[in-house]
Formats: structure tokens, C-alpha cells, sequence
């Protein structure tokens, strides 16, 4: 099992640094809107009533998913306005897990605008035109928590941490926005009440 989180883990940073190597500003920042405008598209029409349905137990209901992924985003934008300025973020990185606990009291539709201001929010520290160019990495990194799942792993999620370029970690951002999509695609379906 663990030779298999490894090879996943090796196979996820492989594709990480290679294709965010080869993006450029305007083009990864594309690609990271595309991504957020995806998971915003999942959402749409869900009444507030499923968004906090648990569907399994012990996994997250629509609502904390989209709670975690806004907090996530807030963060993830203010890392990368540091990895802009050449500094390493302060602080511990943003890790798995985040919740506010807003899921459970805030109203839906406030938790949906939360995660917009912070998709916008991030598309905004994206838009600079100060990142470094192709060909001119940033020597600054930040750590990132990443989570892959080793089909032969019995499941389990292999979590590390990985020290990731402005561009590695805005990538990363898409792929967040991409996974949690799918996560909400599948707890829709479940509640049947597709996108």
C-alpha cells in the first residue's frame, strides 16, 4: 500500500510541476477561473435543505465542502500574493481540513457567495501582471498540503506536504476546485438532485 500512495504522490508532483512550468500568467490563471466557474456550475439550483444533508456518514454535506473551499480559496490567494512579493507565506500552510463551522449556521446563499468573493478574491491575485515569467521560476515556494488517493492504497488518502512555485501552487488551486466538484457532482447524485 504505501508503494502505491508513493507512486501516486510521485505522479501527482510529476504533472504539477511540469505542467505549471509550462503555463504562463494570463493562461494558468485561465485555467484556475475555468476550474472555479466548474465548481460554481455544481451548485447551481441546490436548495439550502440538501446543501446540509449528510449523505454518508462522517463526510462532509455540500455546505461544509463549499464552506471549505471558500476559507481554502482566502487563503490560498493571500499565500500567493506573498509568493508574488518573493516572500515565503508566514504561517502553517492551509491544510486539508479547513472549516470555518460557518456550514451549520450561515445561510446558504451566503455560503455561496463567501466561496464567489473568494474565488474573485483569488482570480484577483491571479490577474497580476508582477509574477515571474516561463523560463524564470521563482526561487520562493510555500508549502501546500496535498491529498491523493492510491487506488491500491485501501482507499486511504495519502496527505503530505510538498513545497510548491506561485505557479505549482496556483495549479494546485484548479485541481482543488476540480476534486471538490466531483465531490459535490457525487453528493448531488446521491441526494438526487443533479447540477
Amino acid at each position: 500500500m504505501a508503494d502505491a500512495a508513493r507512486t501516486e504522490r510521485a505522479r501527482l508532483l510529476d504533472y504539477i510541476r511540469t505542467r505549471a512550468a509550462a503555463l504562463d500568467a494570463p493562461r494558468l490563471r485561465a485555467r484556475v477561473s475555468s476550474a472555479a466557474a466548474e465548481l460554481a456550475a455544481a451548485l447551481a439550483g441546490l436548495a439550502e435543505r440538501d446543501a446540509r444533508t449528510t449523505v454518508h456518514p462522517g463526510e462532509w454535506t455540500v455546505a461544509q465542502v463549499v464552506d471549505h473551499v471558500a476559507q481554502s480559496t482566502v487563503r490560498a490567494a493571500e499565500e500567493l500574493r506573498h509568493l508574488r512579493a518573493g516572500r515565503r507565506p508566514p504561517g502553517p500552510p492551509v491544510y486539508e481540513a479547513l472549516l470555518s463551522g460557518a456550514a451549520h449556521r450561515v445561510p446558504w446563499t451566503e455560503l455561496v457567495e463567501g466561496l464567489r468573493e473568494a474565488c474573485t478574491a483569488l482570480d484577483a491575485t491571479l490577474a497580476a501582471t508582477d509574477y515571474p515569467g516561463p523560463g524564470e521560476p521563482s526561487a520562493v515556494t510555500a508549502p501546500a498540503i496535498l491529498v491523493v488517493s492510491a487506488p491500491d492504497a485501501g482507499g486511504a488518502p495519502d496527505i503530505f506536504a510538498a513545497e510548491l512555485t506561485w505557479q505549482g501552487y496556483a495549479l494546485v488551486q484548479r485541481l482543488h476546485f476540480l476534486d471538490h466538484r466531483a465531490q459535490i457532482r457525487a453528493l448531488r447524485a446521491a441526494l438526487a438532485t443533479p447540477a
